[in-house]
């Protein structure tokens, strides 16, 4: 399978768009992309590594899945995660390693994990500062796939260098000028995509612009760069991020060979009394019908998430216990539908009839039991993202089973 697309996540208004970037002049982000929800009152955004969008909108920051609904407000899913102090922010962007960096109005640079407990204070109790000073003068920052960091200076130039660790390392007299003219009206957006291309788009034209970064040997980037549409100015926020949303499942294929019986336990399903009071053998015949339901769920670590209204039903075997071998296996003569986001039930029904012969003045208890299997099961699902890309994704599916009807009976005192 080929790696996830890179997409281009747009805000303009309230709306959010999301497609491919533009691969020609003629290609027209705006006439093709997907608006895929609304972000109203949005100042900030940016997508981590994993394709998960944090979002400023006033004093406060919120992540979620990238939105996939177009009548669907983001933050009324997404989950609240800073509470206050956001809106002092000038910049908010990610290394490639999933770590924080965010720009105080104030200059501080500030470092640290994603937040994720609007109760913390992350400025002020999980982020390190890494600066004290003068960050706000830059037009711009963003970092390469190697975690190099890139800033536009108000002298319009572009430098670079390994990111700051401590307030007395000397970014300024480190960095290395790799533009030396031309950057600041390039500042609108700026970012690297996973083929280590540099997208900027013009402020005064909307000009965007894809081309070779530039070293301090090479330090022309317009001339070596590919003009690839206009007026992306209209987008006030704009991001990269990876196409990692769950549209429909392909198919499903269940490892039965790598299960495991997690718990066996009797489970009792029908009971009887017979009483004879008489002097002479009473013949009963026990019967019974019953029908079990059996739970199970799919584990949901594998990364992607699921698009609102995505079709997320399938058809496949499923798993059992052979009662033969006391092990998994999966049941392909008979598909089931199953719901890979909501708990799936199944029925399996038990049924029996046995003769009971009562001895004269005494009483018997008729009992059907059977086994409940506790399984965990990995599975491989191909699944169509939302635009389109193919992959394999992983997990584990957990389920009930019930087997080895057994009947009996032992003598009952009334």
């Amino acid at each position: 399978m080929s790696t996830p697309d890179t997409i281009l996540f747009a805000v303009r208004g309230s709306s959010a768009s999301a497609g491919l970037p533009p691969k020609n002049i003629k290609d027209s982000f705006f006439d093709r992309s997907t608006i895929v929800g609304k972000l109203s009152n949005v100042s900030k955004i940016v997508f981590n590594p994993h394709g998960e969008l944090f979002a400023v909108r006033g004093k406060e920051l919120y992540r979620g899945s990238m939105p996939s609904n177009v009548d669907q407000d983001w933050f009324s899913t997404a989950k609240r995660v800073g509470k206050t102090n956001w809106d002092k922010l000038k910049f908010l962007l990610f290394d490639p390693q999933g770590v924080l960096y965010a720009v105080t109005k104030d200059g501080e640079l500030y470092k640290g994990p994603a937040p994720s407990n609007e109760n913390v204070s992350w400025l002020y109790g999980e982020a390190t500062k890494v600066a004290i000073s003068a960050w706000n003068n830059f037009d711009n920052l963003f970092f390469d796939l190697k975690g190099n960091l890139y800033a536009v200076t108000n002298e319009d130039k572009l430098v670079m260098g390994s990111p700051p660790t401590n307030p007395d390392d000397r970014w300024f007299v480190s960095s290395t000028t790799v533009g030396k003219s031309g950057w600041r009206v390039l500042s609108h957006f700026m970012a690297v995509s996973p083929d280590e291309a540099l997208w900027c788009v013009d402020s005064s034209n909307g000009n965007i612009y894809k081309g070779p970064i530039p070293t301090k040997d090479d330090t022309s980037y317009l001339d070596r760069a590919e003009k690839l549409g206009y007026s992306y100015n209209m987008y006030p926020l704009m991001s990269f991020t990876i196409d990692k949303t769950m549209l429909n499942i392909v198919s499903c294929e269940f490892l039965s060979e790598l299960g495991k019986i997690t718990s066996q336990t009797s489970e009792v399903v029908q009971t009887q009394i017979y009483v004879n009071k008489s002097s002479s053998p009473l013949k009963h015949t026990f019967t019974f019908s019953k029908t079990l339901t059996e739970i199970s769920t799919f584990s949901h670590d594998h990364g992607f998430t699921v698009a609102v209204g995505a079709e997320t039903t399938f058809k496949a075997g499923f798993p059992f216990v052979a009662e033969a071998e006391y092990k998994i296996s999966v049941n392909v003569s008979t598909t089931h539908n199953w719901n890979f986001k909501e708990e799936n039930q199944t029925q399996t029904t038990f049924s029996s009839s046995t003769d009971v012969e009562v001895p004269a003045g005494c009483a018997i208890r008729m009992i059907a039991s059977v086994t409940k299997g506790e399984m965990e099961v990995p599975y491989r699902m191909v699944i169509r993202t939302l635009f389109g890309y193919e992959t394999t994704i992983t997990g584990t599916w957990k389920g009930v089973n019930h087997y080895n009807l057994m009947v009996t009976q032992e003598d009952y005192k009334p």
